[in-house]
């Protein structure tokens, strides 16, 4: 048997919702930036069910792993059943060396109120250098202390103390550790799909995103992905691409969600179908899912198409009253967009956020459909900075023409001022 000590992290995976706030959590970014990095100092081999290398299903060396391992850190951030189910499973096999962790705005339901939940804090999508160090601080002193005490940390164990937990033996602990040849885990998958995708080279992704889905099909994440590449590779042509990217999101159900990310997905896909197409239902759709997205978690990122497409909406409309009324509520989605992205830049932890150009970019199209002129330039210096020099000035200004141009026309067609 191996002397190295080991850690399995009870976890999702990629950007998950939380239903309770409407936020989106980067689980990997909890990984990769809070866990991994003290078990790496501390010489303890640490990963998840997505890094293990199997054939089959991953059910099996799942569960042994939740059992074998010398700690189990379960991350319980947006109330995943999943992982919540396998943290019950740990906890009815070992009486210890188990840790919870979770983001800190999560709601604990009534079964983990009696259990140690070390908190930390996301920003947006990713999380900050200082919350980084304050966090790996203490998980690194609460682990060397978990392994020194064994002090029972499990439920279980706590109110049924006469229970003994289940042995393996050595020859048992042997066939575990093994590992099938010639086999990639669906990790290695995902870092080359998302390698891929981010190199534009989308046919490879979609492939890539597929036999992903054969490792978990009921994923949301690798889900998404698949129709974000799939609309992105245009192919064999930007309509049969959207459409077959909507039909892989149906799994989803986006009529019905509450998933911000799937929502988001929706509305451009269908945002892209009314540009090619000019049928007003696909725009109909997009405000729709914009819309709910938008109204779930206050973000810019929805907030600021559906004030788009509203005005856009306006310029379709025969109705005089029925347009102003469209481009009025445009226009107070506009300020309510203002005062949530300087609500983010003011917080003392904003310059650690990695969506930083994204928030100055909706806060400027936000001002530009207010005809705020003075404070649009100053923060193009910003994200011109904040880009290293790979913002497209020309792109964006023509971009935004176009809103320019609707609300002249909205104003023209109404005699609106």
């Amino acid at each position: 048997m191996a002397s190295k000590k080991t850690c399995f992290v009870i976890t999702g995976f990629g950007p998950k919702p939380d239903h309770e706030t409407g936020r989106i959590l980067d689980l990997d970014k909890t990984f990769e930036h809070l866990i991994k990095p003290v078990f790496d100092e501390l010489k303890i081999k640490c990963f998840r069910a997505k890094d293990i290398k199997h054939s089959g299903t991953i059910d099996v060396p799942m569960y042994e792993w939740i059992y074998k391992a010398d700690i189990v850190i379960a991350d319980v951030s947006t109330l995943n059943s999943n992982a919540l189910y396998e943290l019950g499973v740990r906890h009815a096999l070992r009486p210890n060396t188990t840790i919870v962790i979770s983001e800190e705005q999560t709601n604990y339901p009534f079964d983990l109120n009696h259990t140690v939940i070390s908190k930390y804090e996301h920003l947006g999508k990713d999380i900050g250098a200082t919350e980084a160090i304050r966090f790996k601080k203490e998980l690194k002193l609460l682990v060397q202390a978990v392994l020194k005490n064994k002090k029972n940390d499990s439920p279980v164990y706590t109110y049924l103390p006469k229970l003994n937990p289940p042995i393996f033996s050595d020859k048992e602990l042997a066939l575990i550790t093994e590992q099938p040849k010639n086999q990639v885990s669906l990790s290695e998958l995902i870092n080359d799909a998302e390698n891929a995708k981010n190199n534009n080279d989308f046919r490879v992704a979609i492939l890539l995103y597929k036999a992903c889905l054969t490792f978990e099909p009921q994923n949301i994440f690798l889900r998404q992905r698949l129709a974000l590449a799939t609309y992105k590779n245009a192919k064999p042509n930007l309509k049969k691409a959207l459409l077959d990217a909507e039909n892989i999101l149906e799994e989803l159900n986006p009529a019905e969600t509450t998933d911000v990310e799937t929502l988001g997905l929706s509305g451009a896909i269908n945002k892209r179908l009314f540009e090619e197409t000019g049928k007003f239902d696909y725009l109909e759709k997009s405000i729709k899912f914009y819309s709910k997205g938008y109204h779930i978690s206050q973000d810019y990122y929805n907030g600021i198409n559906y004030a788009y497409l509203l005005t856009l909406k306006a310029t379709l409309l025969k109705d005089k009253y029925e347009a102003i009324s469209y481009f009025v509520q445009s226009q107070k989605l506009r300020e309510e967009i203002v005062s949530i992205c300087l609500g983010l830049i003011k917080q003392k932890t904003f310059k650690e956020r990695g969506d930083k150009e994204w928030i100055y970019q909706s806060l400027a199209q936000a001002y530009l459909g207010l005809d705020k002129q003075k404070e649009i330039q100053n923060i193009l210096d910003k994200i011109n900075k904040l880009s290293k020099g790979q913002f497209d000035l020309d792109t964006f200004k023509e971009h935004n023409k176009k809103l320019l141009d609707n609300i002249e026309l909205i104003r023209t067609k109404n005699n609106y001022r």
